[in-house]
């Protein structure tokens, strides 16, 4: 004869059911609220990286067009007289970084396109005569200082060259 157990009640070995559900929701609003700091924290990064790179845009806008301008100043001086002339009786300036384009006047006015907040600007100065150790005729030496915009006022480039041109 087989005698037949009577199986044992879950509700007799397990916590009640109430307690249950209880831990389930918090458990489930703790992994809420990390997945929404990491959520958070990838979106602050985000931002800073897209801030970086307009930056980094507007930074190499500023560049070009301040060697833009730097390269005309350049031209207009080694191929026309009157520009040196001009530049022979133009000071220095002084402090090329607080230069903001326009006191002491610039010698000329750039073209560097649309996507600058204004266009540069450069000046051309006279430095100095260069003389050969042996009897010869002397150099004019010339600087050129240009200063150029990004898309924005904020990004602004500086850029000198001097020049050695030969009398004429």
């Amino acid at each position: 004869m087989k005698i037949i157990e009577k199986p044992a009640q879950l509700t007799q070995f397990a916590p009640s059911s109430r307690w249950q559900h209880g831990a389930t929701l918090i458990v489930v609003l703790v992994m809420l609220l990390l997945i929404s700091l990491l959520t958070v924290g990838g979106m602050q990064s985000s931002i800073l990286q897209e801030r970086m790179a307009s930056n980094a845009y507007d930074g190499a806008i500023s560049f070009q067009a301040s060697e833009a301008a730097l390269r005309q100043g350049e031209d207009s001086l080694m191929t026309t007289l009157a520009t040196r002339q001009a530049a022979y009786n133009k000071g220095l300036i002084i402090d090329p970084w607080a230069w903001d384009g326009a006191d002491p006047a610039p010698s000329g006015v750039g073209n560097a396109g649309s996507n600058v907040s204004a266009q540069p600007a450069y000046h051309l100065a006279y430095l100095a005569d260069v003389c050969p150790l042996e009897p010869g005729p002397c150099f004019e030496r010339y600087l050129t200082t240009s200063r150029g915009q990004g898309g924005s006022g904020e990004a602004v480039t500086v850029l000198q060259s001097t020049i050695l041109l030969a009398p004429e």
